[in-house]
């Protein structure tokens, strides 16, 4: 199904596995552990914890989740990390590198008259620091955190940030994102959505499509 160019005012973008990858900090968990699978544990237990906060009430800010899912992993590969350890894989999320064809995306999209924002369950400290030191700041109008709502995605209160900060409908905003359940969430919102699949993967939106399907961010800033 192809998005109706005309609609669209805004694109908002997810940021982890999206905009950024975790080369980086796959690297440093390899330096330190080696070939144990320590990273996908690790982001397994960061989503577990989220959507698991967010279904209970009690809201954690997105960096201690981060910190809290570290020691989990980590218990549960019977791993015992050094204190300068551990912080060195932490602050590892605030020095990611965006994929190579972000920057250009962005600018292309832009030129285009398109109002950008970024959407995401990390913390507002999280985003800010990431984004500026990819030098990526500068393109987005709107750098909008699941802190606000205090829940995470998918829960609507989070998508909902996006048209009420911008103004727009959510029928003319499209939401990218390279994650399954996010693109079932914003589907299930109202947004316009398209996945990023970068990997060829099977998605899983609980039977419903995305407007769009882009193996990268190029590919989607030539389309629009």
């Amino acid at each position: 199904m192809r998005v109706n160019e005309e609609t669209i005012e805004a694109v908002v973008f997810d940021v982890y596995g999206t905009l950024f990858g975790f080369g980086r900090l796959a690297e440093r968990a390899r330096a330190i552990v080696g070939d144990v699978p320590l990273l996908d544990r690790w982001r397994t237990k960061q989503l577990e914890h989220s959507f698991l906060r967010t279904i209970l009430g009690e809201y954690e800010d997105f960096w201690v989740i981060t910190a809290q899912a570290l020691d989990a992993a980590c218990e549960q590969l019977e791993l015992e990390l050094l204190p300068e350890e551990r912080e060195h894989l932490l602050q590892g999320w605030l020095e990611l590198d965006p994929f190579p064809e972000t920057a250009m995306a962005l600018e292309r999209l832009a030129e285009r008259g398109l109002r950008l924002a970024v959407l995401s369950n990390g913390s507002p400290m999280m985003l800010e620091q990431l984004l500026r030191m990819a030098g990526l700041r500068e393109w987005f109008e709107a750098v909008l955190s699941a802190d606000a709502v205090r829940r995470y995605k998918p829960s609507p209160a989070v998508y909902a940030l996006a048209p009420a900060h911008l103004v727009v409908p959510p029928e003319r905003i499209l939401f990218c994102s390279a994650n399954g359940f996010d693109v079932a969430g914003a589907l299930r919102y109202g947004f316009r959505v398209c996945w990023v699949d970068r990997t060829g993967s099977a998605l899983d939106a609980l039977g419903k499509q995305p407007h769009r399907t882009v193996q990268s961010l190029t590919e989607l800033s030539e389309q629009l």
